[in-house]
C-alpha cells in the first residue's frame, strides 16, 4: 500500500510545485494544435503568436490560483516574524525593584581536591 501512495504523492507534489513548468511544456509539446484551434490571433499572422496567448492565458490563471490559495492559507496560518522568536524586554518597574529576596542557606560546601591539577616536572 505504501508503494502505491508515496509515488502518487510525490507526483502530486511535483506536479503542484513545477505546474508553470508544466504550462510551457504543453504548449510545446501541442504548439501547432494551439496555433490551428485555439489562438486567439490566427487572423492575424502578422502578429506571429502562435498561440502564445493562451499559454499566457493559463499562466495567468495558475498565478491567480496560488495566490487565492496562499491568501486562504494565510488566513489560517501565524505570521512568524522574527519578532515572535524574541522575548520583549520591559523595564521594571518600581514596585518590582523594591522587592527583598531572602538569601537561601547553603546546606553545604564542597571542597575538591586539586592535587592532579599541578604544573609539569621539570627534569
Amino acid at each position: 500500500m505504501k508503494r502505491v501512495i508515496i509515488p502518487i504523492l510525490i507526483l502530486l507534489l511535483l506536479a503542484q510545485t513545477f505546474s508553470q513548468w508544466l504550462i510551457v511544456l504543453d504548449y510545446q509539446i501541442n504548439k501547432d494544435y494551439i496555433a490551428r484551434v485555439l489562438c486567439e490571433n490566427k487572423n492575424r499572422p502578422k502578429l506571429k503568436c502562435n498561440g502564445k496567448c493562451q499559454m499566457m492565458k493559463k499562466l495567468a490563471e495558475e498565478e491567480k490560483q496560488q495566490q487565492s490559495s496562499e491568501l486562504r492559507a494565510g488566513n489560517q496560518s501565524l505570521i512568524v516574524s522574527a519578532s515572535a522568536h524574541f522575548a520583549t524586554l520591559q523595564k521594571p518597574t518600581v514596585s518590582e525593584t523594591l522587592i527583598e529576596y531572602q538569601e537561601l542557606p547553603v546546606p553545604h560546601t564542597v571542597t575538591r581536591s586539586y592535587a592532579i591539577f599541578h604544573p609539569p616536572a621539570t627534569v
